[in-house]
């Protein structure tokens, strides 16, 4: 399993819900609701994408690549 620090790409998301690129390079998306990030992703098209919700510690947070 590959590890992947994403403190630097969510610096500025410390609540609400983020869409990242599959690879975990890229936000798509951002907002307050899981409904709103999800609209938002879908106007755009893609289904390559990871939903996480945002926080301002991402410690301990654990996913897999």
């Amino acid at each position: 399993m590959q590890t992947v620090n994403l403190t630097k790409i969510l610096k500025n998301y410390s609540s609400g819900w983020v869409a990242l690129s599959s690879d975990y390079k890229k936000v798509v998306a951002s907002g307050k609701t899981l409904e709103e990030v999800t609209n938002k992703v879908e106007r755009q098209k893609r289904s390559d994408i990871v939903l996480i919700p945002a926080s301002k510690n991402y410690r301990g947070y654990v996913t897999s690549v």
